[in-house]
């Protein structure tokens, strides 16, 4: 199955003018966003090419960028290629903004891709492996913006003040959501210079937002990309409208886009999303769906308490044995409150997954190694 490298050996001699920006080249796109441009991209309007970017940035990180669990390995190889490759060395960054207040619950990092006909891809980084920020990715089931929405909404405000010509929103994880929401809340006249939002493997909403008048005013314009083995993006409500594609790997590996099948300029399509994804995705709507907003408030704080209970930092520490250590603690508290016994089962599930995941790829394996030892 090809993938998104496999699109750079076939497509990336090709300037946009010969062959239009396409969903592949907005996952590109999006990944840049995932660096921290500090210093190197400023805040304002005014641009950097990309190329002077990135050589910056690596010259800052020692040439170890490190974006967490997340990212994928593939990142940097694509990051150094892109100011090599004909379809991307000129394009521009600008407007790079980033905050990471933990104590509020907040991450939130933005930065506008310029390209050299003009128009513009407002991009929202997804989230980082820190477990408050998938606390905040959580907090997307209450009622009310979360902080990192309000700074979406605002940053597309000052992106569409700043940058004359037509816009594109987008991001991945998180990123996709803010994008979405940011598009929603935006002025008329601002709406009508997007041409396409993306979502790729954002959360989803709740259904108050799917029914609002902003949100009905850009669906149709809306891209919405979920792997088939999807978790991120079946946290909350996802709109009917939602394009499954193919994914070569299983888990919080599937979130990687890097493991997303490539068919010419577009991700591969599949019918449907996996079993385990639909029932991580039926345990969380059953268990949400018994909660007022006070106890959805109550679960996402107890989840979290217990997570970081086991001394994980980051989804990244999270394994096997920490999810196991945090369903023992779940589960005792749960003789004492209703709402760590919903903790409890949804962690069950996180055990079941990824015990699945791992099994599933051990079978994988197993026939490269058996061909290994034959040789």
């Amino acid at each position: 199955m090809d993938d998104i490298f496999d699109y750079l050996d076939w497509r990336g001699d090709l300037p946009f003018s010969v062959s239009p920006f396409n969903e592949v080249d907005n996952y590109i796109v999006a990944k840049i966003g995932c660096c921290n441009f500090d210093g190197i991209v400023p805040e304002d309007a005014q641009s950097v090419p990309i190329g002077a970017a990135l050589d910056a940035y690596f010259d800052a990180v020692g040439g170890d960028a490190r974006f967490g669990v997340l990212c994928s390995a593939k990142l940097t190889p694509l990051l150094r290629r892109l100011p090599a490759t004909p379809r991307f060395r000129d394009l521009t960054l600008s407007g790079f903004v980033r905050r990471a207040l933990p104590e509020r619950t907040e991450q939130f990092s933005a930065l506008t891709v310029s390209f050299p006909d003009g128009t513009h891809y407002v991009s929202f980084r997804g989230t980082d492996d820190t477990l408050y920020a998938w606390k905040e990715d959580c907090m997307m089931a209450l009622s009310g913006a979360v902080p990192a929405q309000r700074d979406a909404a605002d940053y597309l405000a000052w992106a569409a003040a700043a940058y004359d010509g037509p816009l594109r929103v987008g991001g991945h994880s998180k990123g996709g959501n803010l994008a979405v929401y940011a598009a929603a809340n935006a002025p008329t006249a601002v709406q009508t210079r997007i041409g396409v939002i993306y979502n790729n493997d954002g959360p989803g909403f709740d259904a108050a937002f799917l029914d609002s008048p902003g949100y009905r005013a850009v669906r149709e314009r809306i891209l919405t990309l979920l792997p088939q083995f999807s978790i991120v993006g079946t946290l909350l409500e996802q709109d009917s409208n939602c394009t499954i594609v193919r994914s070569a790997r299983f888990g919080v590996a599937a979130h990687d886009g890097f493991n997303w099948g490539v068919r010419g300029t577009a991700f591969l399509r599949c019918d449907d999303l996996s079993r385990s994804s639909r029932a991580f995705d039926a345990t969380m709507e059953r268990v949400l769906g018994q909660m007022d907003m006070d106890e959805r408030r109550e679960f996402i704080e107890t989840l979290f308490r217990i997570l970081t209970a086991t001394g994980a930092v980051t989804l990244t520490d999270i394994n096997e044995r920490r999810l196991r250590k945090a369903l023992s603690i779940a589960r005792g508290m749960a003789k004492e409150k209703t709402v760590s016994r919903f903790v409890a089962e949804v962690i069950e599930q996180m055990v079941k997954e990824y015990v699945a995941v791992s099994a599933e790829q051990l079978r994988e394996r197993l026939p490269r190694l058996r061909k290994g030892k034959s040789h």
